[in-house]
């Protein structure tokens, strides 16, 4: 985590506001992926809002009306994602969620096309938010399963990369952007989340802050569950218990418990994805 970012999160009182900051400037899930772009790009969009967060901390209705129908993180995290895009003077957005259909066939969607004044072209964006437990710190991508464990880093990845990014590829699409004049010159992949290790677990030698551990048995004293759309920069407490449940204390540690039937699926998930067999 840069240390801009760690002085908005201390700073910024609102969490929505707090959520729009980590969305912006956290790292990147996975370093160095084709596509990504590096944490100093996003450290940089971050340095460039930093104001304006700061005025939004201060009047938050605008950002409170668009995103406080959200209720699922997926769908939040890109909400905020739209709105800092409208927001911001250096892009102008051409396309949400935009369903690409050619001769009455869905071919996919994509998340966002959008024009940046700074490159003078259009881009292509994917975004997603992603919270995995390593269950093999030896192939930790491999091995990577969701609190629902069928949701896997390496299936994640694979769609993203093999087919919602190369969308504008295919002739037909192609064809179809080329003459509304919306063809992409360039696509990004904004991959953001959190990677948890089990407990006891050495951790990578160099990580940019966006890990936590996760176990069976009940978090220490001082860390509090948190909602779903808690998940990102906390301060959302739930009442609720649940068999897997993400936590957070106030030092910024997060510990995600799972019952020990989770661990069983998880390694049926883990080897299913080695041998290349999807769940049913």
């Amino acid at each position: 985590m840069s240390p801009l970012l760690s002085e908005l999160l201390n700073r910024l009182t609102h969490n929505e506001v707090r959520d729009l900051a980590w969305a912006i400037g956290s790292p990147s899930l996975l370093p160095g992926l084709e596509q990504a772009p590096d944490d100093q790009w996003y450290s940089q969009l971050l340095e460039e809002y930093r104001p304006r967060l700061l005025a939004l901390d201060r009047e938050p209705a605008v950002l409170l009306r668009y995103c406080g129908n959200c209720r699922r993180l997926g769908q939040y995290f890109e909400a905020l994602w739209h709105f800092f895009l409208l927001d911001h003077p250096r892009f102008q957005v051409l396309g949400y969620n935009r369903q690409q259909v050619v001769a009455g066939r869905t071919l996919g969607a994509f998340d966002l096309l959008l024009w940046d004044h700074r490159h003078r072209r259009i881009e292509h964006w994917e975004l997603a938010v992603k919270f995995y437990l390593i269950t093999d710190i030896q192939a930790p991508h491999d091995s990577a399963l969701g609190i629902n464990p069928c949701d896997r880093l390496r299936r994640k990845l694979d769609h993203m990369q093999q087919h919602q990014l190369r969308l504008s590829r295919q002739p037909a699409v192609r064809r179809a952007l080329t003459a509304e004049g919306l063809m992409p010159d360039h696509t990004r992949l904004v991959l953001k989340g959190r990677l948890f290790y089990p407990l006891g677990a050495p951790l990578p030698a160099s990580h940019a802050g966006n890990i936590g551990r996760w176990g069976h048995e009940l978090p220490g004293t001082g860390f509090e569950p948190q909602q779903k759309l808690g998940w990102m920069t906390g301060g959302r407490r739930t009442c609720e218990q649940r068999d897997r449940q993400n936590y957070r204390d106030r030092h910024g540690n997060w510990y995600v418990r799972v019952n020990r039937s989770w661990n069983k699926e998880g390694e049926h998930g883990k080897m299913e994805a080695r041998s290349g067999v999807e769940p049913d």
